[in-house]
């Protein structure tokens, strides 16, 4: 017997079920015709793209995705979250604009995803806003000073030097393999946590079990961008503040409550023995500043409460597991690849190691090739594939019309892979960054631009050359059996990586050929 729809439902069910379609279908059209009024071209959004959410973050084709559209519609071009518009900017005067200039009408980098990372991470410096990043910024900004980075060279030093030591091991017992996102990782992990909160953390001696603070780590960076809840904030953002009520976070659980343990767990140190502690770190900084939840709503322009304490202490180990252990992984890559730039990096290590006799702050200011190679790898491999910035109120900038609450995105890495602006893009050619006066910081920016770029990049390109320095002068990095082929292809996810993970061989350089 053959079942037809009216064996299901009557035809008023039906025929309301077809409106209730026909109705959705011209709410979208009419969403999607914003741009339109606007006159600013842009990528056709569809009900299973969810917008263009799934065509900007495809992992097979999120890093080409916006030199594709820029080739397409221009430097100005209009995209979907949902139903939600956006604005993408390729245009270097108009983001110069943006992110110095303007800066007062475009403060703040997002409005959503910003209540849902865990009460304490949602007052971390990424995530705040107004007023309270302006307070914060300020409070932490004298960490980043010349005086105290030399401060941090010598634990620098000490760290690298246990980088040496499980780098010994893994020649003695493993022919020099290593995994170069663990070691780089775990060696970026002691560095942030020994110089800016005086912890000792231990985390690169293999002979023993990988300690709770590197497993965490890992299992905060282990999701998808595209995971369903975050897709649902994406497209209704309204929804994070009743989530935020029950302190919500979309990171990994365990990870969120084990870093918030462990800093909140500092402080009670540094509390109950003040003076413990011999040097002035950035957890000593903030904690000096520590003001009440109080004084805060009474207007007070400095001073952190001890939750921006504890989440700003999170947010700066994260960062410096993830994004610096992730440039010392990929500039180490590309010397393996490129060894007759690696000698000419080891001959200026070793040439200023004659006259210096030691590895600090004044002494790595002079490798100038390695700073080259670590701004092109942080160029060819940028950590952030978008950055964006929110419009408060309607202004036009060389006749772009944006109105109060666009959101505004910044291709970072289209920018640093456009043709346009670069020979061969995807190719390491450190040369290109010899006068970092002719790079346009519109066209590079690895760590953001204007007042709300990285509070951190300071110390972080520090850590990079002083660790990689020191690693050099010891030694060679060369690919192992199954390293793969440069270029890197990479995959977004919570953060950028490579889509494949890869090992390296170091080499005694006792031992390599002259």
């Amino acid at each position: 017997m053959m079942i037809t729809p009216l064996d299901i439902l009557s035809i008023e069910s039906w025929i309301l079920i077809a409106s209730v379609i026909l109705l959705i279908r011209y709410y979208l059209n009419q969403k999607w015709r914003y741009f339109e009024k606007l006159g600013i071209p842009y990528n056709p959004p569809s009900v299973l793209k969810l917008g263009n959410i799934l065509s900007a973050f495809d992992k097979d084709n999120a890093f080409e995705y916006d030199n594709q559209c820029k080739k397409k519609y221009g430097n100005i071009w209009g995209a979907f979250i949902g139903v939600t518009p956006r604005i993408a900017v390729h245009d270097p005067d108009i983001l110069r604009q943006i992110f110095i200039k303007e800066f007062q009408t475009f403060p703040d980098r997002q409005k959503s995803l910003i209540k849902v990372n865990g009460k304490e991470l949602n007052t971390g410096l990424t995530a705040v806003q107004g007023n309270q990043w302006k307070r914060i910024r300020n409070t932490m900004t004298p960490t980043f000073s010349t005086s105290k980075l030399k401060q941090m060279c010598g634990i620098i030093d000490w760290c690298a030097g246990n980088t040496v030591d499980a780098l010994n091991r893994k020649i003695e017992n493993n022919g020099g393999v290593f995994n170069s996102k663990e070691i780089f990782s775990r060696l970026s992990l002691d560095i942030v946590c020994s110089a800016a909160f005086s912890t000792k953390v231990h985390s690169q001696d293999d002979r023993v079990e990988e300690p709770e603070i590197s497993k965490n780590a890992k299992k905060l960076f282990s999701g998808s961008i595209l995971s369903p809840l975050i897709i649902v904030f994406l497209i209704f953002p309204s929804l994070e503040k009743y989530f935020a009520k029950f302190n919500f976070s979309l990171m990994n659980g365990h990870g969120i409550n084990y870093f918030k343990k462990l800093a909140t767990h500092v402080i009670n140190q540094r509390q109950e023995d003040p003076h413990r502690y011999d040097r002035v770190d950035l957890m000593q900084l903030m904690l000096d500043a520590e003001v009440s939840e109080e004084k805060i709503k009474e207007g007070a322009e400095k001073g952190m409460t001890k939750t921006e304490i504890i989440g700003n202490s999170m947010l700066m180990i994260l960062a410096g597991y993830e994004n610096t252990g992730n440039t010392m992984s990929w500039t180490a890559y590309n010397l393996a690849q490129h060894p007759e730039i690696q000698v000419k990096v080891q001959e200026e290590i070793d040439e200023m190691m004659k006259v210096e006799g030691k590895f600090d702050y004044e002494s790595v200011t002079k490798l100038k090739l390695l700073d080259m190679c670590i701004n092109e790898t942080l160029r060819l491999y940028m950590p952030i594939l978008k950055n964006t910035r929110y419009c408060e109120k309607e202004i036009t900038i060389n006749g772009l019309t944006i109105p109060e609450g666009m959101m505004i995105c910044i291709p970072s890495y289209g920018l640093a892979h456009d043709p346009e602006y670069w020979d061969e893009p995807y190719e390491f050619k450190p040369e290109r960054m010899r006068d970092m006066s002719q790079i346009d910081p519109m066209v590079y920016q690895p760590f953001g631009a204007g007042p709300r770029n990285c509070i951190g990049m300071r110390f972080a390109l520090m850590e990079v050359k002083m660790s990689l320095a020191k690693l050099l002068h010891t030694f060679t990095f060369k690919p192992a059996e199954d390293t793969p082929k440069p270029p890197l292809k990479m995959i977004f996810e919570f953060s950028v990586r490579p889509k494949v993970d890869f090992d390296l061989v170091a080499v005694p350089r006792h031992t390599v050929a002259t």
